[in-house]
């Protein structure tokens, strides 16, 4: 799942996190440059499917980038 918010490149992922339980990974990466990692967020809860970890950690990754942490990848 890839989304656009707020001038950043948000990418979630989800991955096994034991038996049928899964586990979302979170990238933010600042539009601007795109290529340039701003912060790889990590959740510890796990969830009974992928959608539902793709959608938490998306959640999550809007709510880290609404607090400002940080506005670009040089500050």
């Amino acid at each position: 799942m890839v989304e656009y918010y707020k001038k950043t490149t948000i990418i979630i992922t989800a991955g096994p996190a034991g038996r049928s339980r899964w586990k979302p990974t979170c990238e933010v990466k600042f539009k601007k440059y795109a290529r340039e990692m701003l912060k790889n967020l990590e959740l510890t809860l796990d969830y009974d499917t992928p959608e539902q970890a793709e959608r938490a950690g998306m959640i999550f990754s809007k709510k880290w980038v609404d607090a400002g942490k940080p506005a670009s990848p040089k500050g």
